[in-house]
């Protein structure tokens, strides 16, 4: 009898540790689905802002007239203002999962600390490097009639299960990848800028 009782505790014991476990493991499970889930769409707004720099520079209408991207404001974004005291435009990106924004799109044109002024972005946004937002064209551009314009993207994932579409900034997980780029312009729209 004496050791049927401690068999049964054993087991017991055995059974609820082998559950403890499982709880653990599958707690495991999804933290890691979430944060791969965070990564995977910041890296989906980042790719989607850069392959699409052109329309979102330009804010380009679709065929119905309306604005491809929805910024703060229904006029152009103020990086296409040559305002450097607004330097940074911040939307949801057009790339959904479900329904929902899957990132928080913030872009900055690069500039010298001391041009710097807030653009109204997150702190990682605001931080970028330091460096001339007017440089020269590429390598290989053969030619000087032209400069280069330097721009930082930040892609905040979006978290789904707290989206609020009236603030999508306020529903951000933390999870961000930056990205720069560069496109080149006539150096005589841009002369205003050179030297900042």
């Amino acid at each position: 009898m004496l050791v049927v009782l401690v068999l049964l505790v054993l087991t017991t014991i055995i059974g609820i540790a082998a559950t403890h476990t499982g709880i653990t493991e599958v707690r495991i499970a999804r933290f890691d689905r979430i944060a791969k889930r965070n990564f995977y769409n910041a890296e989906a707004g980042l790719n989607e802002a850069r392959a699409n720099f052109e329309r979102i520079y330009d804010n380009t209408p679709d065929a119905e007239g309306k604005r491809i991207y929805s910024f703060k404001k229904d006029e152009p974004p103020a990086i296409r203002d040559r305002d450097i005291s607004t330097a940074g435009v911040a939307f949801a990106s057009p790339v959904k999962a479900n329904g929902i924004p899957v990132a928080w799109i913030e872009i900055r044109a690069i500039l010298l600390k001391t041009n710097k002024q807030s653009a109204d972005l997150t702190d990682m946004a605001e931080s970028i490097p330091s460096m001339k937002h007017v440089g020269p064209p590429p390598q290989g551009s053969g030619t000087a009639a032209f400069v280069s314009r330097r721009f930082a993207i930040t892609s905040t994932a979006i978290d789904p299960t707290n989206y609020d579409p009236t603030s999508p900034s306020k529903s951000l997980t933390g999870v961000s990848i930056q990205g720069g780029i560069q496109i080149v312009e006539n150096k005589n729209k841009v002369l205003h800028l050179i030297g900042l």
